[in-house]
């Protein structure tokens, strides 16, 4: 999500944030050496992963746009005023759900500018002149992209499909430009046979050890005597019978097995009141200051205008909304160190009273 993708929104100087109240003012961020990862991948494991090409010039966010007066740009069906081959720079207001026009349907990278995050729509045959490690036009994705092939490790840049030209280690290269395990054969086969004759010997057994008469009726017998000994049970009532204890005993309260057992659960409702409590307080900030705390982190990211979009609108939602974690950490951690007090002194008041209402073996010492 945007938090994830924060430590990457960085330049060799200044960011300017703007639109945001409080943040309208020169911020350095150092400058890292994986800034273009925020938004490229490559192809590994068959995921749909799209990838840029290893230039020099860093992916760029545009701050600012989060409070444009623009109307938004329309769905894929509908008009939109992108223009072939005109770069034009996003922002954390853009729409990510815009579509280029059908003469130039696929967003390209614009690698020859020193903008961040500036795109161009192009057709298909001008991808690998933006870019010639994306070549392929995805009309699904409406993006330039690289091939996207298992187990890959360099794309065939020459072809306009998803091919490629040297595999990772472990896999080997069809002529198709697929890869394949190396390692794969008529052994897995093998293997999972002998396992599954091993299930079906025990599965055997099992039913076999069911099955058998009892030889030892009173060994048996004293056995499940001895484990119903074992339950605990209720002081006896009127009619001196000892029954097991309902379901639903407070052990907070009881006295089931020891002072022990109901501090131990004492102890185990205090952390769920306190796990309630910091959720509770998180809830309210959400609920009450903003609803993007609930989206932070949680949004969807895809292609690399996509990534921009996400990461430029993830950079001012937190800013704008650091007060909010320093206050909930605030609260957070003084809400903690006053229920430790109390938790500490209930735990102290229950080991008194059970053990002045009870007899226990320290009282014969």
């Amino acid at each position: 999500g945007a938090q994830l993708l924060r430590g990457r929104l960085v330049s060799p100087g200044h960011l300017q944030v703007e639109g945001v109240p409080g943040h309208d003012a020169l911020e350095p961020r150092s400058a890292v050496g994986s800034q273009q990862q925020a938004v490229n991948a490559t192809g590994v494991g068959g995921a749909v992963v799209l990838a840029g090409a290893d230039a020099a010039k860093p992916i760029r966010i545009a701050r600012g746009g989060g409070l444009t007066t623009e109307a938004p740009r329309t769905t894929p069906s509908g008009p939109t005023d992108l223009r072939c081959g005109v770069t034009e720079k996003v922002h954390s207001g853009s729409d990510k759900h815009e579509h280029c026009p059908e003469e130039c349907p696929f967003f390209a990278q614009d690698r020859d500018d020193n903008e961040f995050c500036t795109f161009t729509c192009v057709a298909e045959a001008q991808c690998r002149e933006k870019n010639p490690h994306t070549q392929i036009g995805d009309a699904k994705l409406g993006v330039c992209r690289s091939c996207v092939v298992g187990g890959c490790e360099e794309c065939d840049s020459s072809v306009l499909e998803d091919k490629c030209s040297k595999c990772q280690a472990g896999y080997y290269l069809d002529e198709a430009g697929i890869c394949h395990f190396k390692y794969a054969g008529n052994w897995m086969y093998v293997v999972a046979a002998i396992i599954g004759v091993i299930l079906v010997l025990v599965v055997i057994w099992i039913l076999d050890m069911q099955c058998r008469p009892c030889y030892n009726e009173d060994g048996l017998t004293h056995g499940l005597e001895v484990r119903e000994k074992m339950k605990l049970r209720m002081p006896k009532d009127e009619e001196g019978e000892r029954k097991l204890w309902p379901l639903f005993t407070n052990l907070m309260t009881t006295h089931v097995a020891g002072t022990g057992m109901m501090l131990h659960f004492n102890f185990q409702f205090a952390l769920i009141v306190w796990a309630v409590f910091v959720a509770l307080v998180w809830m309210c900030f959400a609920q009450f200051v903003d609803a993007d705390l609930w989206r932070l982190g949680t949004r969807r990211f895809g292609t690399p205008r996509a990534n921009c979009i996400l990461v430029a609108w993830g950079y001012e939602t937190q800013n704008a909304l650091m007060w909010t974690k320093v206050a909930f950490l605030w609260i957070a951690y003084v809400g903690s160190v006053l229920m430790c007090f109390v938790y500490g002194v209930w735990q102290l008041r229950t080991f008194q009273r059970t053990d002045y209402n009870n007899k226990t073996m320290k009282d014969f010492v």
